[in-house]
C-alpha cells in the first residue's frame, strides 16, 4: 500500500466514525468533498478485492 493510500485509509475511518456528513467533515478539514468520495470508493474496492489494475502491454511484429 503506497503512503497516500495508507494516509487516506485513516481518513476514511476517521470520517466514518465521525457522525459528521461529508460536507461538514470536509469543511473543517479544508478538503474537497469529492476527493474524499473518491476515496471512500477506492477504500471499498481494496478491502473487497475489486481494485481495478491496468497493465500495459505490447503487440509485436506489424501485420502483412
Amino acid at each position: 500500500m503506497t503512503d497516500i493510500t495508507e494516509k487516506w485509509t485513516k481518513l476514511v475511518k476517521e470520517f466514518q466514525g465521525s457522525g459528521k456528513s461529508q460536507r461538514k467533515w470536509c469543511a473543517e478539514r479544508g478538503l474537497k468533498r469529492g476527493t474524499l468520495r473518491y476515496w471512500l470508493e477506492r477504500t471499498d474496492e481494496l478491502s473487497e478485492g475489486t481494485e481495478i489494475r491496468f497493465a500495459e502491454i505490447e503487440i509485436g511484429g506489424e501485420a502483412e
